[in-house]
């Protein structure tokens, strides 16, 4: 029995250690480490450990102590009784031979009322004094213990039960029923730990603060037989979380939480070939990672690694820093998410490839508006909010003469006003728009030589897309012309009202719009008959670019001074519009929709919402362009 049982334990332990090299085996295929082995690189976002509980600090609770365990107590087991009628009247030899026939097909205890024992027991009522019984008796005897070994290695209480009425059946003073009464009350008590273990683990209840969990049921099936198959399967189901928990937690640089998890796995199995390899792993990985941490998130921050930025920070938040510093670090990313490099209004100015200054750019902050007038006609309506949830930017002047001048000049681009040879310009004396030979965008106004700090006009839709293409192209980066719904909201730029400065006369000179006390040079009788009253910009025409107050939103002449062209297709209302800001395009349009006032517009066409639309190869003297500009 000893012999055997000491062979028995041997391989339980070999099955043990094979089984949880599986789980590390597991582990290191699922998380991997890094091509160059760098302790610093990092493999996974944070998660929350399984079935751990946790404090504030981020300490698990834990008290290793465990009560005492109650053995289960084991009730009298009878043995078996049998009703010898059934056999009617047989002889010694009979029975004897009986006996022989049910060995030799193996009925030893089975079928009940068939088998070598039930035999046995009418040979030594009818024959107490056969010299075959001891014989008989002895050979049951080994099956018994081949079963009983069977039995306890399985830890199979029904069994061992039935084992034991058997031997009590046999012998009912064998000394071997008291051992097997304990053996069955260890195994008994060790099922029900592994039961209430394994609903535990199934519960996510590995460690908790009152105790109630997977690790302290399977310590207290360790410490009643530290060789029986079901205590060690349940500690080797615990320490693997434990481990993979551990490694994780390495992983994520929180060594303090990685080491009080092996320090639970040792507890439990203090030899454990996996518990020490996982200690040593997480030895490996133990390096100056805090001040390291905060050097990369700086450094993904300064060179936009926006996906690298957020890995640190996760490493970070783990790291139980203050609050303030997370705060700081995610609000930082939030913002290179939206704008890259910049901060909502700023300014910054591109270079040419000939390293000529591009126009300067104002980054537009994220935001959402009412787009459109309820009062206002059929094609400013519905009103609809628009969320303008990305960053862009946009051109803080109109595009100057002296801007569109750098394009022609690189490219030989040929305008339609230039393949038309013609352009509508203003005619002072008769205070009318007329058609005019030979104007193009070196023209002003009047058809005369545009000034270079002026804004650029004359030039069609076709034209002012042909730029921001070379635009694109000198920087490698997405310019384009602002969408319709863009040029609202940097126009009212936080405003509700009816124009951007308010429901009436502006108070103060704000842009270059139409006054009636406006005056032209050479013609004082000339007026603004739907001017607004007591406004005098001084300019009969447009300005030079950037001249007045910018807005809210860091811009110049958005509501004045020329109009603007913008992406969209024309459409007669707002139905189907989009709500995120983007340009509404159906490919072949004729008609594009242009935005603002100009320095002839009547009051009304300097509202918010007003819009006009014209044909993409229309050019006129009240009509110019600013650029947009993508952020990522």
């Amino acid at each position: 029995m000893r012999v055997q049982d000491q062979q028995l334990n041997a391989k339980e332990i070999m099955v043990l250690l094979i089984g949880l090299g599986l789980v590390v085996f597991l582990y290191l295929m699922k998380n991997p480490s890094s091509k160059n082995n760098s302790h610093f690189s990092i493999t996974q976002e944070s998660k929350p450990l399984i079935g751990i509980e946790k404090t504030e600090e981020n300490k698990t609770f834990f008290d290793p102590s465990t009560k005492t365990t109650v053995i289960e107590d084991i009730l009298d087991i009878p043995a078996w009784k049998f009703n010898i009628d059934d056999l009617g009247k047989l002889t010694s030899e009979e029975l004897t031979n009986t006996i022989e026939k049910a060995m030799d097909e193996e009925h030893y205890f089975e079928p009940e009322n068939q088998s070598a024992l039930f035999y046995l027991v009418n040979l030594k009522q009818l024959d107490s004094d056969n010299e075959n019984i001891p014989r008989i008796a002895q050979a049951l005897i080994q099956q018994l213990t081949t079963q009983t070994n069977r039995a306890i290695a399985q830890n199979d209480e029904k069994s061992l039960t039935q084992i034991i009425a058997q031997f009590k059946t046999l012998d009912e003073n064998n000394p071997q029923i008291k051992e097997l009464r304990q053996k069955l009350s260890t195994i008994k008590t060790i099922n029900k730990l592994y039961a209430k273990g394994t609903k535990q683990l199934q519960n996510n209840l590995v460690i908790t603060a009152n105790s109630q969990d997977a690790w302290h049921s399977a310590k207290q099936a360790i410490e009643i037989d530290p060789t029986n198959i079901k205590a060690n399967n349940l500690v080797a189901q615990v320490n693997g979380i434990l481990i993979n928990s551990a490694l994780r937690a390495a992983e994520e640089i929180d060594f303090q939480l990685a080491q009080q998890q092996i320090n639970q796995a040792k507890l439990l199995a203090p030899e454990s070939l996996n518990v020490q390899n996982a200690q040593s792993t997480i030895e490996d990985l133990k390096t100056q990672r805090y001040m390291w941490l905060e050097q990369q998130i700086n450094q993904a921050i300064t060179t936009t690694n926006i996906k690298r930025a957020k890995k640190m920070l996760s490493q970070l938040i783990d790291l139980n820093l203050p609050q303030a510093v997370i705060t700081d670090y995610q609000n930082e990313i939030n913002r290179m998410q939206l704008y890259g490099l910049y901060r909502p209004l700023d300014t910054f100015t591109d270079v040419s490839k000939d390293g000529d200054k591009l126009p300067q750019m104002t980054v537009m902050p994220i935001g959402q508006f009412e787009m459109g007038y309820l009062q206002g006609p059929k094609h400013e309506k519905p009103v609809h909010t628009v969320a303008i949830n990305y960053g862009f930017a946009v051109s803080q002047k109109e595009i100057s003469v002296a801007d569109f001048a750098l394009f022609i000049q690189a490219t030989a681009y040929k305008t339609d006003a230039e393949k038309k040879h013609s352009s509508i310009i203003y005619d002072t004396r008769t205070g009318r728009l007329k058609n005019k030979n030979r104007i193009t965008w070196k023209k002003d106004y009047q058809g005369k030589k545009a000034k270079p700090n002026h804004p650029v006009i004359h030039v069609s839709w076709n034209d002012v897309n042909n730029y921001v293409q070379w635009l694109s192209n000198q920087t490698q980066k997405n310019y384009r012309l602002p969408s319709e719904a863009e040029f609202e909201y940097f126009l009212r730029a936080g405003s509700r009202t009816k124009y951007p400065w308010g429901n009436g006369t502006p108070l103060q000179v704000t842009e270059n719009l139409t006054g009636k006390l406006d005056r032209i040079k050479g013609n004082t009788r000339m007026r603004w008959k739907k001017g607004f009253d007591n406004y005098n910009d001084k300019y009969w025409g447009p300005a030079p670019v950037g001249s007045f107050t910018p807005n809210q939103f860091n811009l110049y002449d958005t509501a004045g001074n020329v109009m603007e062209w913008t992406a969209d297709c024309w459409h007669d209302s707002y139905t189907r519009a989009p709500l995120d800001g983007s340009a509404w395009i159906n490919q072949g349009c004729e008609n594009h929709v242009i935005r603002g006032g100009s320095w002839s517009s009547s009051k009304d066409e300097f509202r918010s919402s007003h819009r006009f639309t014209a044909k993409a190869e229309f050019t006129d003297a009240r009509l110019g362009f600013r650029v947009a500009m993508d952020l990522k």
